[in-house]
């Protein structure tokens, strides 16, 4: 193996990473602003329990995290897998017009959660949804202001003041597709009124006039609550009285044999709308409808598939101990999933957990632990043209110093490091204009001896 040659390099300050310099400073308020509002008795804080309503104002924040996980009171999981679906494959701008795009398919994918996977899932996909709500009552999304001012104008406000004590939530629609209906006009409300308040700010903001701009954002961000709990309220709603219609067989049957990560488990069925991640090991899909269902389950060293039939009755046949398929990358844990580039869920074009980036392709970030030492492995194809770097970053945070490896060539397998501060996290990328599976059979972070 050639030595390693390592590089310094400054992160540009792109979209790519989570914490942008555009971020609404009381996503965490507004959303317990609503929740308050919706009362104890609400049918979705019922649904979801306390811990899980609780955490809405953390979960709030995930269309910031995307393409990085979220690490926050021992929940650890790539924030993408509640960000990107089938139907929304890439990640979209968080101002006017592109936000409007996100309203329906994440209000949609919220309540295919409430109504198929438990809820710790369903409460992250609704978090991901009051992103977008939220950001777009903020005054320079809504006015479509960047640079200096949208940074100042949307943190110029005391979130301790929020409030909207005495609201009663308004129910958006009864059906599904009468709330998404009811979603848009409620959402071009919130738009209007925030533009407003934004172009009203602008010269203030300017000026520097801190005290004169904090009264009109706060009028947005009361607004902004109302509009969230007008959502959770018809959520509720739209939560199934109770549990009907087809399973997959419950995953309380299994445990799926566990690795060293932290990382859940991620069950997806190929050809369908339909994911979810494991809790504690375990996951449910519930309400589906009947029919044959390829099953896929992947996380950081095992892959499983399995043909599993739901029946129109809710009743099914088949269990997990029977008929499995299982993939072991490897003798020892790796950290990349999706190592052999074969889960195309999202989108037959590309391989699931990976990005396609102007200089090629780009893996997920991957949690190092300091003075642990990690093994790259790399299986090339005959006849590949491209090289792949490993990349490390001591934190998840955009503007920090980079280090990147020596290329590596076809041929050249192997390269060895040690986590550290500095090396806290590594990124695996492969460059190359084609698809990455005709570069690599498959790819591998270990840890070491």
């Amino acid at each position: 193996m050639k030595s390693t040659v390592l590089r310094w390099a400054a992160v540009p300050l792109v979209a790519a990473f989570a914490f942008r310099a555009f971020a609404w400073g009381p996503h965490s308020e507004i959303t317990q602003a609503a929740l308050d509002a919706l009362g104890p008795d609400d049918a979705l804080l019922k649904y979801l329990g306390l811990v899980n309503s609780r955490r809405l104002t953390h979960y709030c924040w995930l269309g910031d995290y995307r393409r990085v996980p979220y690490d926050r009171d021992g929940e650890f999981f790539y924030a993408d897998d509640y960000l990107l679906f089938p139907g929304m494959t890439r990640h979209l701008d968080h101002l006017v017009p592109e936000v409007k795009q996100t309203y329906a398919p994440y209000f949609r994918r919220a309540v295919q959660a409430l109504r198929t996977e438990d809820a710790a899932n369903a409460a992250r996909w609704i978090g991901s949804l009051l992103h977008f709500v939220e950001d777009t009552g903020s005054p320079p999304h809504s006015a479509e202001i960047r640079g200096d001012l949208h940074s100042k104008m949307e943190n110029w406000v005391d979130a301790k003041k929020i409030t909207i004590a005495g609201y009663k939530p308004r129910l958006l629609g009864r059906t599904e597709d009468e709330a998404v209906a009811g979603l848009i006009v409620r959402m071009d409300g919130l738009i209007a009124f925030s533009k407003e308040r934004g172009e009203r700010c602008r010269p203030l903001v300017a000026a520097g006039k801190r005290a004169e701009v904090e009264p009109i954002v706060l009028e947005s961000a009361q607004e902004t609550a109302r509009v969230v709990a007008d959502v959770l309220f018809t959520l509720g709603i739209l939560v199934p009285a109770a549990d009907s219609g087809a399973r997959v067989p419950s995953g309380r049957h299994i445990m799926f044999p566990s690795s060293n990560s932290r990382v859940p488990t991620k069950i997806v069925l190929a050809d369908t709308p339909y994911s979810t991640l494991t809790t504690n090991g375990v996951f449910d899909l519930l309400n589906l409808p009947g029919g044959y269902y390829d099953l896929k389950a992947f996380n950081d060293t095992y892959r499983y598939t399995n043909r599993v039939h739901v029946s129109e009755v809710g009743t099914f046949r088949g269990t997990f101990f029977v008929g499995w398929s299982m993939t072991i990358f490897g003798t020892a844990q790796n950290l990349v999933r999706n190592s052999d580039f074969s889960i195309r869920w999202l989108s037959k074009t590309a391989p699931d957990c990976w990005y396609r980036t102007k200089d090629g392709w780009e893996g997920e970030l991957l949690p190092l632990k300091k003075d642990s030492n990690y093994e790259l492995r790399l299986s090339w194809q005959t006849n590949a043209a491209a090289d792949v770097i490993v990349r490390w970053r001591p934190s998840t945070h955009p503007g920090l110093p980079i280090v990147d490896s020596a290329p590596l060539k076809p041929g050249q397998t192997e390269l060895k490091f040690t986590g550290s501060e500095k090396f806290a996290w590594a990124q695996v990328i492969i460059r190359t204009t084609n698809a990455p599976q005709t570069v690599l059979k498959s790819v591998s972070v270990s840890p070491a001896p």
